[in-house]
């Protein structure tokens, strides 16, 4: 049986063959930026899930200080009732420590340590690009910012990517500061993101895009809704934007600026001695606005196939974490995220990014 091939499809084919690899070269650009978005992205993201988590799940127990009427911390030995120190006459009266007498409370701080290993993976009609990636991240929570229990926590993060596309091998180097705030249910997290890109050709017909970088800029907030059951539904809200550069941060090259809004939900149960706490999660974004690079559908490509970005897309994650230790947790995640490009021909193109990672996390 011989399938009919559309005059679009046939004009698209021969125009790849006049592009040939010169062109094909050039379009991995787009794709890069995706991955390695993504993975800073899902990074940061999972450090921040496990640190919030240790917060909102923590017990928190009343001050130092607060009258209790039980003698069961008492320090009055009832055989010498009267050689006590006056202290201990609020003991006799049933109360375990004097209010008046009582230290106040010091600064509380949670410090951790974070390694993440992933691999990811996207394509499109054009083109797919394979990256492995490795980051190690440094987290610091003062709590007690303006109440007794909200936290400030700061997150430092670095991350080492080596993609591998048609021909190219593209390496890049990330660091990212985070500082995220929490009170009760309520949270915000404000990201700033930087990344250095340097591609390398594996064969001489095809030409390694000049090298590159970029910034982006993400705040998010969410609010995080307890269930029966050790059950909790976080919905969030967010934006990030990103611009891009030639090499060393010389000259813009694009731009592009993201809404998304989704949530996650997940649970806290013991298994054989151990505390795990799986959730899922998930988000639909939408790019508003787009130039430069960032927006064609598959830049580098002649005339229509260049296309137009739609820029709406959907990402989402699986996570499984384990609390081994009271300072000592690991976790397993699958994730993915699809954004959709139309050309001019009616084609659907669209890039999708799949990838796995895992992850541990070390506190005191």
């Amino acid at each position: 049986m011989k399938i009919p091939v559309t005059a679009s499809r046939n004009n698209i084919v021969a125009t790849l063959a006049i592009a040939g690899l010169a062109g094909l070269s050039a379009t991995p650009a787009k794709a890069d930026r995706i991955i390695e978005q993504e993975i800073v992205r899902n990074a940061v993201q999972n450090i921040l899930w496990t640190v919030r988590d240790q917060i909102q799940n923590r017990k928190i127990t009343p001050p130092a200080g607060m009258m209790r009427f039980t003698g069961e911390e008492s320090e009055l030995d009832p055989r010498r009732p009267f050689e006590q120190s006056a202290r201990h006459a609020f003991d006799a009266l049933g109360y375990a420590k004097s209010p008046a007498m009582a230290p106040a409370a010091a600064p509380s701080w949670l410090f951790g340590v974070n390694a993440i290993g992933a691999l990811d993976e996207t394509k499109n009609v054009f083109a797919s690009t394979t990256a492995v990636s490795g980051t190690g991240a440094i987290d610091v929570t003062k709590i007690g910012i303006f109440t007794a229990s909200d936290t400030l926590t700061f997150v430092a993060t670095g991350t080492g990517i080596w993609a591998h596309t048609f021909g190219l091998d593209i390496e890049t180097s990330s660091g990212a500061g985070t500082l995220a705030y929490t009170n009760g249910g309520f949270s915000a997290d404000f990201t700033t993101a930087a990344t250095w890109s340097r591609p390398t050709s594996l064969i001489a017909a095809v030409i390694a895009p000049p090298n590159s970088s970029s910034v982006s800029y993400t705040g998010n907030v969410q609010y995080r809704h307890d269930l029966p059951y050790t059950v909790y539904f976080e919905p969030t809200i967010g934006v990030t934007y990103m611009e891009t550069y030639t090499a060393n941060f010389g000259t813009k090259t694009g731009d592009a600026t993201e809404l998304h809004v989704g949530g996650r939900m997940g649970g806290e149960w013991n298994w054989i001695g151990y505390k795990v706490q799986p959730q899922i999660s998930g988000q639909v974004f939408k790019n508003v606005s787009q130039s430069g690079v960032l927006a064609g559908a598959a830049p580098g490509l002649p005339g229509a196939l260049a296309g137009t970005d739609a820029g709406l897309g959907a990402r989402g994650a699986v996570r499984f974490n384990v609390i081994w230790l009271p300072n000592f947790s690991s976790f397993l995640d699958i994730h993915g995220s699809t954004v959709g490009s139309t050309l001019t021909s009616n084609t659907l193109v669209g890039t999708q990014t799949v990838g796995g990672s895992v992850g541990m996390r070390y506190s005191w």
